[in-house]
């Protein structure tokens, strides 16, 4: 079934107290000046921001690029860090602010966000005979067209918040702005997402919503 193929598998990393615990340890050395320290935060992080970020970006390469220099923009301004916060929240909003800046930048809209490529269908509406009638590259064919509409603070929100699991609060971290945009702009996301999934493939809507 398409849902169930494109359904995406957040693994977890643990106990997050106990992950922020080792992060403060590695940071602390790296406020230091140990390099090796600061290679640990890069080695434990860099996995989940690169598939973050490419999401954002529906590029694999420019999602590396983008790593590279949000990790090196956080070892610049490590002294800056906020212990109250979780060292990933922060370094997700580095990263995602730089994705966001790469996104506008970007002149032709071929290369555009697909951020819901790997995501449920049923997020902005599919049916249960959904997957009788797509595979699952159709159904991503489908979203990385839909997802076009979305601006590109839409974008991180959906993402942050639908693909990776981060919680309200947390995205509003990341994205600078409060719970209430937040909210918002994860609403505008799937309506937007909705209204295009209907005029353009009302195959995958429930058959009580076509036409």
């Amino acid at each position: 079934m398409v849902k169930e193929n494109l359904c995406v598998q957040i693994a977890g990393l643990g106990s997050r107290d106990e992950v922020v615990m080792n992060d403060l340890q590695w940071i602390q050395s790296a406020k230091n000046g140990d390099e090796d320290a600061y290679a640990e935060l890069v080695r434990r992080h860099s996995g989940g921001l690169h598939r973050t970020v490419a999401r954002i970006l529906a590029d694999d390469t420019e999602a590396w690029d983008v790593v590279q220099m949000a990790f090196l923009k956080a070892w610049q301004k490590l002294d800056r860090y906020n212990p109250r916060f979780s060292f990933t929240t922060w370094l997700y909003r580095i990263g995602t602010n730089l994705a966001i800046d790469l996104l506008r930048s970007r002149t032709s809209r071929e290369r555009a966000h697909k951020a819901g490529t790997e995501h449920r269908l049923r997020l902005v509406g599919s049916g249960e005979g959904a997957g009788a009638r797509a595979d699952s590259t159709e159904a991503t064919n489908v979203l990385q067209q839909l997802v076009e509409v979305l601006t590109p603070q839409q974008r991180s929100a959906f993402v942050l918040r639908e693909m990776e699991g981060l919680e309200t609060a947390e995205v509003a971290e990341v994205l600078g702005c409060s719970a209430t945009t937040v909210r918002n702009h994860i609403f505008q996301a799937r309506k937007a997402l909705r209204r295009e999934l209907k005029a353009r493939f009302p195959e995958y809507l429930p058959a009580s919503e076509r036409g």
